[in-house]
C-alpha cells in the first residue's frame, strides 16, 4: 500500500507556506547564493567524512532561519509525492537537512503510514 495524496486542501497551505519561505527564508535573500543550497555535486554513498561535512554545513546554513519549519513541511509533502509518484531522489539542502536525510526521513515516514494502514 502507498501514503495516500494530500488532499486538495492542502495547496492553499503550501502556498501559505511558500509565501512564508519567500518573505522570511534566508535562501530568498537578495544576493543569496543558489549553489548554497543546491551544491553540483553531492557527496558519494561511501564518503562519509564528506557526508557529515554536508550535513554539518546543511544544518548551520540554514540554523537561524525564520522560514525553516515551513521549509520543512514543504519538502515533505512535495518530496514524499514525488517519491511515491515517480522514484524521486531528493537533492539539495531544504530546512537545514541533507538530501539523503530526507530521503531517509520520508521512506521511515512511509513505512509507519504503511504499518498503521495494515493495522486499520
Amino acid at each position: 500500500m502507498t501514503r495516500a495524496k494530500p488532499p486538495t486542501s492542502d495547496l492553499a497551505r503550501l502556498h501559505s507556506l511558500y509565501d512564508r519561505i519567500a518573505e522570511q527564508g534566508l535562501c530568498t535573500r537578495p544576493g543569496a547564493d543558489p549553489n548554497h543550497w543546491f551544491p553540483e555535486r553531492e557527496p558519494g554513498r561511501n564518503a562519509e567524512t564528506q557526508r557529515r561535512f554536508y550535513e554539518q554545513a546543511a544544518a548551520a546554513r540554514c540554523f537561524d532561519c525564520p522560514a525553516k519549519t515551513a521549509c520543512r513541511v514543504t519538502a515533505e509533502i512535495e518530496e514524499s509525492e514525488l517519491l511515491l509518484e515517480h522514484g524521486y531522489t531528493p537533492h539539495g539542502i531544504r530546512a537545514g537537512l541533507a538530501p539523503w536525510v530526507r530521503l531517509d526521513l520520508l521512506i521511515a515516514s512511509n513505512k509507519a503510514s504503511n504499518v498503521e494502514e495494515e493495522a486499520a
